[in-house]
């Protein structure tokens, strides 16, 4: 089975442009071959996509549809540009997707470094959490991913460049600081976890077993939103040692480290999907890297 980028624009017009007519008119086609195409993806997934009436509503396998269509024509969209602008003598894009730790401590650096030596390649970089990296990859949506690498990485290609750890950590403004200090379970079960972003445990079994010794989960995208949260005793975070180490709002921090799961330990570096055939911006970056780290 094999979806068409025809049925998925059609999809997707039906969708933002809020009825069958005016995406036609959108796409300049026949109301008729849009009808076709909305039809024909409900045929191949064997599900119905849209709930007609005077309103069109999305069924909830017709909202996952319409992220993977939105993933794959923006992707399109973004090559088709970078095709346009290399034929014109411009330059290529860098699309990088950073983790907040290496954003803070590397990127400024890094980025200084790479223009010097590329000044008239485009930047494209965001800060995302490494979950999100993962998937912006995947989707082709950035081209190099760089941050904490996940245990099963066979999709990526993967080029490590330094160990790091993060370790849990509370603040004497949390009113059950005494307690977790002493490594006490049930003290740490009563309080949340924020983070910036933890997979589902029907994903990631091992996530539930992590979940499970807190309260609840808090996700929270901002790094230092997260220090400030932990700071005023809101709940519990795993941080960076070199954040601990170096950024004065984490001085009084403590870390709990009486317990089985205090400690995370993590590989970081650069991965892209396999068998991408990289940009000559992104085997640029890549160089810069190796030398940074001495690889």
């Amino acid at each position: 089975m094999r979806l068409e980028n025809s049925e998925l624009r059609a999809f997707r017009a039906v969708i933002e442009e809020g009825g069958f007519r005016r995406a036609a008119e959108a796409l300049h086609i026949s109301q008729s071959a849009v009808s076709q195409a909305v039809a024909g993806l409900e045929g191949k997934l064997g599900v119905p996509l849209i709930q007609r009436g005077k309103e069109l509503r999305l069924t909830d396998a017709g909202r996952r549809l319409f992220d993977h269509a939105f993933e794959v024509l923006t992707g399109e969209q973004q090559t088709l540009e970078d095709i346009a602008q290399l034929r014109s003598g411009q330059a290529e894009t860098l699309n990088l997707a950073l983790s907040a730790s290496v954003n803070r401590f590397h990127a400024p650096g890094l980025m200084s470094s790479f223009h010097r030596e590329n000044s008239r390649v485009r930047l494209q970089v965001a800060e995302m959490p490494a979950r999100n990296i993962i998937y912006a990859v995947l989707a082709g949506n950035v081209e190099l991913g760089f941050g904490p690498f996940q245990k099963d990485m066979q999709a990526f290609a993967t080029l490590p460049l330094y160990s790091d750890s993060r370790h849990l950590v509370v603040s004497p403004g949390h009113p059950r600081f005494e307690a977790m200090v002493e490594g006490n379970a049930e003290a740490i079960r009563q309080t949340p976890l924020i983070t910036s972003a933890l997979d589902s445990p029907d994903l990631r079994p091992s996530i539930a077993r992590l979940r499970d010794q807190f309260s609840t989960v808090w996700e929270v995208s901002s790094l230092m939103l997260r220090v400030h949260m932990v700071r005023q005793g809101m709940g519990v975070a795993f941080v960076d040692r070199q954040l601990l180490s170096e950024h004065p709002d984490c001085a009084d921090f403590h870390i709990i480290d009486d317990v089985s799961f205090g400690t995370i330990d993590k590989q970081v570096g650069i991965y892209y999907r396999t068998g991408k055939q990289l940009t000559d911006a992104a085997r640029q970056f890549i160089a810069l890297c190796q030398r940074r780290w001495s690889l």
